[in-house]
């Protein structure tokens, strides 16, 4: 199949290509597209001819690097790939989170003048020397799965045609990891999502040091990849996985939280104080990091609640077009998603149908109780949208995913 050009991301990524003081970070979900963005870029770079130019690129997750694991050895590569090189260099790293102690030489690169991009499939990345050393030196580019809208795309590349009703219902199922989609039949994209789980596990949470107890690792992944939408707390946790006969205690809870957040296999939504414009520290949301981790867990603890679902499909595209998204909440009620920016602001609410006068009520009166004149608007699958009271009803998916219906 043809392969898409993700030009929503390489148009962001593009003033930056001849920066040499700048480190470029790709971070994302593993298999979300980073090498294939990363390779794009080449692409862009080889096409123009006006500046001569060297690339070197070393995927450290290939069988052929794996010797590739200390600094010395990296930069034994970096330099082979380099000798007798001519024009302007770029160096392009996939996973480098695989070299320990990475930091000093991207550092080095980058001070000799040349252009760096890496990739890495969690925030730990971003967590050591790279961060305390080069405060203002690095951007970072996070990555997602394909949206519905991506997908389409794709699909139009490939010659195949849907129906906006068919493609939302497979996507509901099949999610957007790139090579998901691929698949002609939902068996091989079922098992192909749950590969994907197993070495996000393998790769990117158990060979941290903070993971001691396996049990309570694949617990915890249960409840959060079963249970998209829920508000928590590291205390609430605790609690759960006691009544599940796993000893425990919060601080423990945080720990492992804080590594399965940096696998971005799950992302959090902190709550905002809308009365109060500020923060709230305490208690947040979760939402997986595509839609198919929840519709294709193997180990799922409940129905799909298409409530949720639908909540963790407009949070993750929120999230994927660069904008802020936390949790309004006000004295005896929560809007879904206080969204902005930067600049505006904008409320959302996010429910399956609008069939009844209690749904009605539960949905429009958070709106009722904000004193500004922010938009607001109800997202649904209702297939009449009538706008009311000042409340701006979209359709979440020929409005809100595949059109141009939400706006500041």
């Amino acid at each position: 199949m043809k392969e898409l050009r993700r030009e929503e991301y390489l148009s962001k990524i593009r003033p930056f290509y001849n920066d040499t003081d700048i480190i470029k970070v790709l971070t994302g979900v593993r298999r979300c597209g980073k090498s294939t963005i990363m390779k794009q870029i080449m692409d862009d770079l080889g096409t123009d001819t006006k500046v001569e130019k060297s690339i070197v690129y070393i995927d450290l997750d290939s069988k052929q690097n794996l010797r590739i694991r200390t600094p010395d050895s990296l930069e034994k590569q970096i330099d082979d790939g380099f000798r007798n090189c001519k024009g302007d260099r770029f160096l392009f790293i996939d996973e480098i989170q695989n070299v320990k102690g990475f930091e000093p030489l991207i550092n080095a690169y980058r001070n000799d003048g040349v252009s760096v991009f890496i990739t890495g499939s969690n925030s730990y990345l971003l967590s050591g020397e790279l961060v305390t050393k080069l405060t203002g030196r690095y951007i970072e580019f996070r990555m997602f799965t394909f949206s519905l809208s991506e997908i389409e795309e794709f699909y139009t590349l490939n010659g195949i045609s849907y129906s906006h009703t068919d493609l939302f219902q497979e996507y509901l199922f099949t999610g957007g990891y790139p090579k998901g989609i691929t698949y002609t039949d939902q068996e091989n994209r079922t098992r192909y999502i749950r590969s994907v789980i197993e070495e996000t596990i393998n790769k990117d949470v158990l060979k941290s040091k903070k993971i001691r107890n396996k049990t309570l690792l694949s617990k915890l992944l249960d409840y959060l990849l079963s249970t998209p939408g829920a508000e928590i707390s590291s205390t609430s946790i605790s609690k759960y996985l006691r009544s599940e006969n796993i000893r425990t205690n919060p601080n423990t809870v945080n720990r492992y939280l804080e590594v399965i957040f940096a696998s971005k296999l799950v992302d959090k939504c902190m709550r905002f104080d809308i009365s109060g414009k500020k923060a709230l520290k305490t208690h947040y949301k979760t939402y997986v990091a595509d839609i198919s981790l929840y519709t294709s867990y193997p180990k799922r603890r409940r129905d799909i609640q298409m409530g949720h679902l639908l909540e963790n499909i407009v949070f993750n595209e929120l999230n994927s077009r660069g904008y802020d998204v936390q949790i309004g909440k006000l004295r005896d009620c929560e809007a879904d998603f206080v969204v902005s920016d930067g600049r505006h602001t904008a409320y959302i609410q996010v429910t399956y149908l609008m069939d009844s006068q209690k749904t009605e009520e539960r949905e429009e009166t958070p709106f009722f109780k904000i004193r500004d004149n922010y938009p607001k608007y109800i997202i649904s699958m209702d297939p009449i949208q009538i706008d009311r009271s000042g409340i701006i009803m979209l359709h979440l998916v020929n409005d809100f995913l595949l059109g141009d219906g939400f706006k500041f």
